[in-house]
Order: C-alpha cells, then sequence, then structure tokens
C-alpha cells in the first residue's frame, strides 16, 4: 500500500485574520448534515468531513458544496468514536471502547479495516499526529506519545498516566498540553519523546476538557469555571489571566487573533473578544437548539459537530457597522 506523508488531525489550526480592533462577529448558516446520529468530532481535510458519531462510528462526508454535502461511506466497528485523525490514506478513529483502529480509505465508500494500536491503556480520546509523531489521550490510560513513522504499525515510545483521565492535548514546540477531567491543566516537557516529564500544572477546581494553545497562552475549556486564559510563557509556572464565565458548558475553543471561538453544550456557539485577556467579552453567538461537541475552523467555515443535529457548517465575519 502506498501512502503519502499527508497528515491531518481535528486540531489543526487555520487562521482568518482580523485586523484591528474586535467588533461584532456575526454567524451564518450555509450547510447541514443529519442522518440521525450523534456527531461529537469533525476532521476536515480539503472538501471532505470525517464526522465522529458516538452511536454510528465514522462517516464521510463530501462538502464541497456546503448547500447539498453527500455522504460517501460511514466505517463499521467504530462505535463510541471520540477522535479522528488522517494519515495519507489512512485513518486513525479513536474509539471509548473500541481502542485505536486503523482504516484504508482510499475509497471512502469502502473504508477497510488494518489494524489497530494495541499499547491502549484506557479509553482513546483524542489523537493528535504531527510529523512522524502521535499524541493519544486515553479516558482511564493517561497519555500516550506514539511512533507513527510508519503508519500502518503505530508503537508506543514513552506513556504519562499520572492522577488524572486524560481528555485533550495541544502541542507547542517541546511541550504537551494535556487536560484531565478534574485535574486542570499538565504542561509535559516532551523534547524526549521516549519520557515525557511533567513540569508545570494549573486546577482551578472545575471539569476541564478542550484547550487551544496559541501565542504562550492556553485556552482551557472548563464545563464549571468557563474559559480560563492562562500564560503558559513559562511552561513550569502558569498563570491565570483570565476567564469568561458566560454559563452553560464550555467544551470547545479556537483562537483566531484576538478572539476565541467557543462551543458550548447549552449555549452553542459563541465569539469571545481576547484582546484584553483580563477582561474577555461575548462579541456573537449562534444557538439553534443543538448541542454542541467538536468543531473545526476553515478560512470563514466554521464546521460543527452538533450532537444530534448532526454536522453544521456556519459561515462568520466581523460585522464593521
Amino acid at each position: 500500500m502506498r501512502i503519502s506523508r499527508i497528515i491531518a488531525s481535528v486540531s489543526i489550526v487555520f487562521l482568518l485574520t482580523l485586523p484591528g480592533e474586535a467588533s461584532e462577529i456575526v454567524f451564518e448558516e450555509v450547510g447541514q448534515f443529519n442522518d440521525g446520529g450523534m456527531a461529537v468530532t469533525v476532521l476536515v481535510v480539503n472538501d471532505r468531513a470525517y464526522v465522529c458519531e458516538f452511536d454510528n462510528g465514522l462517516e464521510i462526508l463530501d462538502i464541497s458544496n456546503p448547500a447539498n454535502i453527500v455522504k460517501l461511506g460511514q466505517i463499521d466497528d467504530t462505535e463510541q468514536a471520540r477522535g479522528i485523525a488522517i494519515i495519507g490514506n489512512i485513518a486513525y478513529v479513536s474509539c471509548n471502547v473500541n481502542g485505536l483502529k486503523l482504516f484504508d480509505i482510499s475509497d471512502p465508500s469502502k473504508p477497510v479495516y488494518i489494524g489497530e494500536y494495541s499499547d491502549c491503556d484506557g479509553d482513546p480520546h483524542q489523537f493528535l499526529a504531527s510529523g512522524d509523531i502521535g499524541y493519544l489521550t486515553e479516558w482511564h490510560g493517561g497519555f500516550d506519545i506514539v511512533d507513527i513513522s510508519d503508519p500502518l504499525k503505530p508503537a508506543r515510545l514513552s506513556h504519562y498516566k499520572g492522577d488524572m483521565l486524560a481528555f485533550s492535548v495541544d502541542i507547542a514546540g517541546s511541550h504537551a498540553f494535556v487536560t484531565g477531567y478534574k485535574a486542570g491543566l499538565k504542561i509535559l516537557d516532551i523534547s524526549d519523546s521516549k519520557n515525557p516529564v511533567l513540569i508545570g500544572d494549573f486546577n482551578n477546581g472545575g471539569e476541564t476538557n478542550a484547550l487551544h494553545v496559541v501565542d504562550e497562552k492556553a485556552y482551557v475549556c472548563d464545563k464549571l469555571q468557563g474559559m480560563e486564559i492562562l500564560d503558559v510563557s513559562d511552561p513550569a509556572h502558569p498563570q491565570l489571566l483570565g476567564t469568561f464565565k458566560g454559563g452553560g458548558s464550555a467544551v470547545g475553543v479556537h483562537v483566531i487573533d484576538d478572539v476565541a471561538l467557543t462551543i458550548n453544550w447549552k449555549l452553542g456557539l459563541e465569539a469571545i473578544d481576547i484582546s484584553d485577556p483580563t477582561s474577555p467579552a461575548k462579541i456573537g453567538s449562534f444557538n439553534d437548539g443543538g448541542r454542541p461537541n467538536g468543531f473545526q475552523v476553515v478560512g470563514d467555515l466554521i464546521y460543527m459537530a452538533d450532537g444530534s443535529d448532526g454536522l453544521e457548517i456556519i459561515r462568520f465575519q466581523k460585522n464593521n457597522n
């Protein structure tokens, strides 16, 4: 099997420049696909969306025309899918109870099972691929660093368990930022991928989940506390700068310049002005009654896994009036 080294994962960052002071952000839905599943995560690669449905597994959609989304295929035996990464024509699907599985998606209408990562200790959650290294969070197993130089044979390089139920991970330089349920944020030195070392942490007593690390700041979603903004310029001593307490349960964040786009189980999609991190303020929102769980930003489009509402595609822009 010929494998190209094009890599994508749910945490890939696509930046849209919003120059000057933040103004109101407006949203417009431009597409939706719903076949009855519970959408929890989405990954967009070119004109395809890979949507993890907690009950039905991974589905592959053609999104070249957002107004007419077409289902290309569904991957069997991926129930409770929570994470997805694409390496060439290989899909890595992390499933809470079924492990981290590999599928050949050369023909998206006929995905073929080709193996799995056998070193899991718990329930896989997020899998992030970067170069020849993969990073896996496990709900009951901690954090794995995985050799994916041969995408068909992923092998564990190291493991960090700590005292946490690992949820999400973001990588910045030689550091891994890992959130754990009720364990806050853990910062690991991963300069030696075979020996990750805990060097810093922050725990405000809530229920941390998704995060985005950019420009020496960590934006951490907490179901109880809101969205926390941390200064991590010194990874050994993270400092809380500010918190956006907008209610509901924040479960996803993506930062673009001075705007944080967040998703909230109860309040939908929100835009937060973070130009002053000590005083974040809401400058836009979109809520059609769904329960968003994951999203990805590509240019001026937001691809949102909105629970029982399926996949929604939403355009956003500044309102200069």
